[in-house]
């Protein structure tokens, strides 16, 4: 119970890049777990997005220019104290198709797949324990590893890039509260990338195991002039304290591009992890 009780729920965190789909938000496992020295786990998430037109600023630049990604999330950590931590994440694009103006009034499709970029953290936490409520503060080290292609579409960066992020989260018996801001440099020529998010959640507890429902808010910001906010339902259902699943749904709400890029979207994701 000790260990259900100090668990900080849902910190969205670092780097959603504009046109790319990059689940960093979540560490593993679903932000729940090791809480303990010497605890290790991973997890798998697959990911679509859907978005519905290339925009520039406000305004629909070619209403109706898709973009479609599939990606497989594939993340680990260690835990040499539960205070100290290292994750890794390291994504495969399944498939990825965009359309674009060809430059004589029609349309043309691209297409990328293959391996992403690599992020690794370092999530150093402060825990506390109070009368009926206990939480983190969280203090990460971000650093971007480039090992995408560089084709013209490409749904990662290929860059070396460092951030920083921080977080505040607690939780009750039954409620739960999360929030973070972090930024991400880049060496070359992408933009600075801010991500911020609040997350509220019910602890639910049926049938011997226990979960959360959440409403998450994330806004995304790029000193080019992009700006993103999108929010959603999220479930995290604890299984048997080895093996953990989340869903989650959001929906751009408000969607600006600083550059001509694809926007209003939507994204599923679908997790299973496992912790030891």
């Amino acid at each position: 119970m000790i260990r259900r009780l100090i668990t900080p729920l849902s910190i969205i965190a670092v780097l959603a890049g504009s046109c790319t789909m990059r689940l960093v938000a979540d560490e593993p496992i679903m932000n729940m777990m090791p809480r303990w020295s010497g605890g290790w786990g991973y997890q798998f998430v697959h990911e679509y997005r859907h978005e519905s037109d290339l925009l520039l600023g406000g305004a629909k630049k070619h209403p109706g220019f898709t973009e479609d990604v599939h990606l497989l999330h594939m993340q680990g950590v260690y835990t040499w104290d539960k205070s100290i931590r290292l994750t890794a994440k390291l994504p495969y694009v399944l498939d990825a198709r965009r359309e674009m103006p060809d430059g004589l009034g029609g349309k043309k499709t691209e297409y990328d797949n293959g391996i992403g970029d690599l992020t690794l953290a370092l999530p150093l936490k402060k825990y506390f324990n109070l009368d009926g409520r206990s939480g983190s503060w969280t203090f990460k080290p971000l650093l971007q590893v480039p090992l995408a292609g560089d084709d013209d579409y490409e749904v990662y960066d290929n860059e070396w890039g460092h951030g920083l992020g921080l977080g505040y989260e607690f939780e009750t018996a039954r409620f739960l509260f999360s929030v973070h801001a972090g930024g991400m440099f880049f060496h070359e020529n992408e933009p600075f990338e801010s991500h911020s998010s609040l997350d509220l959640g019910y602890n639910f507890f049926a049938w011997d195991t226990n979960g959360t429902l959440m409403w998450e808010t994330d806004f995304h910001y790029e000193d080019n002039g992009s700006e993103t906010l999108s929010a959603g339902p999220a479930l995290y259902w604890n299984l048997n304290d080895t093996a953990h699943l989340k869903f989650e749904w959001k929906h751009d709400f408000y969607d600006r591009q600083g550059i001509l890029d694809h926007g209003n979207g939507s994204t599923f994701k679908f997790g299973i992890g496992f912790v030891f």
